[in-house]
């Protein structure tokens, strides 16, 4: 009976398929974008996702209780996995508040048109999403978004903190002329 494959052997041993591993979510971390084969980047897109996921447990407030050494034990855990201190510094402090509303997703791989001259390996891009200068623009997680404190926040986590205080959702308060306008303008914000 064939049984699914949980993972690419990439013609490595475990321990050299780790480090080249290690070392490409450290060159992704500091470039935000990288070109290698195909493989590698769907293989790498399951260890770049996990630390993001390290660097926003790791963020203050994040946990019930604000436990400073939870915020240690995530930066200790993905310091295991990512090579330089400034690479860990970039994720805990500018990835992780980048992605603290976003479940999951952080990374894209966009298939490359000509392949790798020399052994025409197909070659893809590995990029984070919602990034400056990104290839292609992410699609936003829901059509409404609300500003608090200048950071862009999806309506679906708003709508349900605001459910988990007693207040009913926008599209309880907002007629659907209202809602319409509403699409309207963020649309043509978008635009310009």
């Amino acid at each position: 009976m064939k049984k699914r494959i949980a993972f690419r052997k990439l013609s490595r041993t475990p321990a050299h398929k780790w480090s080249m591993l290690r070392n490409q979510v450290s060159s992704l971390i500091e470039h935000e974008r990288i070109v290698t084969t195909e493989a590698k980047a769907k293989e790498l897109r399951h260890l770049a996702d996990h630390v993001i996921t390290l660097a926003k447990r790791g963020l203050n407030g994040s946990q019930k209780e604000d436990d400073p050494s939870k915020e240690l034990h995530n930066r200790r855990r993905a310091a295991a996995i990512v090579r330089g201190d400034w690479n860990v510094s970039k994720l805990f402090d500018v990835l992780g508040p980048r992605y603290q509303f976003r479940d999951g997703g952080y990374t894209r791989v966009l298939k490359l048109a000509r392949p790798r001259a020399g052994d025409n390996a197909p070659m893809a891009v590995i990029e984070y999403v919602d990034r400056p200068g990104e290839i292609r623009a992410a699609r936003p997680p829901s059509v409404f978004q609300q500003q608090i404190n200048g950071e862009n926040v999806p309506m679906a986590a708003l709508e349900k903190a605001l459910r988990d205080m007693g207040i009913p959702p926008v599209d309880e308060l907002l007629t659907k002329e209202e809602q319409e306008q509403v699409k309207q303008e963020l649309n043509n914000k978008n635009n310009n």
